[in-house]
């Protein structure tokens, strides 16, 4: 395999793989989850509106119960990603003749991926301030990037600019929800607050999966090997 090939594989194949195996690690998680949330220690089952995401990666549940098997499936699939970003910001930015804002790009995106890790290893049961850190710059550091590459992507002449339209739609979605984690309620405040977080967070990760799907879109044309 050349090295067109292998980046090809790494920034337009295996993304796309990967983005297949988290979603399913995620939903067998979900599947999985003994039950209960921050308000009701009774529930039997994982809540799309009433759990985190967060929830699957605790060793123990809300209500005390083990969640052995959801922990390890959901940080695994954060483990994933995170590797998966990491390989493709360190290689994206060579699209760019690996110019200043590729540079700056790459590192905030690396710097998001890192940050995911950081997440899968502090399950917020466990060591919850440091949990917390890690989400809030995750999504920090990847506004910052998806910032820095949709302006490249608007200057590039190989690349259609109608692509731009899901980098912006996740720009400002992520901003939204940036805002809402700074500044909305404690989930634990009240029932309402509790679904206005749980539900932001599942539309964001709506978005993360949008946007692997718009990238691998808009560059395939460019890294596509010749036959």
């Amino acid at each position: 395999m050349n090295n067109s090939s292998l980046k090809y594989f790494f920034m337009i194949t295996y993304p796309r793989i990967s983005l297949t195996i988290f979603i399913a690690l995620v939903a067998i998680g979900m599947y999985l989850y003994p039950g209960s949330t921050y308000h009701n220690h009774e529930t039997m089952r994982y809540l799309f509106n009433e759990n985190f995401l967060s929830d699957l990666g605790r060793t123990i549940t809300h209500g005390g119960s083990n969640n052995f098997h959801s922990s390890i499936l959901f940080n695994t699939s954060l483990m994933l990603g995170a590797v998966t970003y990491i390989i493709f910001y360190l290689l994206i930015k060579e699209l760019f003749d690996s110019n200043l804002i590729s540079k700056l790009g790459s590192l905030f995106g690396v710097l998001g991926s890192l940050c995911m890790i950081g997440v899968a290893l502090t399950p917020s049961d466990l060591f919850l301030s440091p949990h917390i850190l890690f989400n809030m710059w995750l999504f920090r550091f990847f506004l910052l990037s998806t910032l820095c590459y949709t302006w490249l992507i608007y200057k590039n002449k190989q690349i259609n600019n109608s692509y731009l339209a899901g980098n912006l739609i996740f720009i400002v979605f992520l901003l939204i929800y940036i805002i809402i984690l700074m500044y909305g309620p404690s989930p634990r405040e009240s029932h309402a607050a509790l679904i206005l977080q749980a539900l932001s967070q599942k539309i964001i990760l709506f978005n993360f999966m949008l946007s692997i799907i718009v990238q691998t879109m808009a560059y395939n044309k460019i890294l596509r090997p010749e036959s």
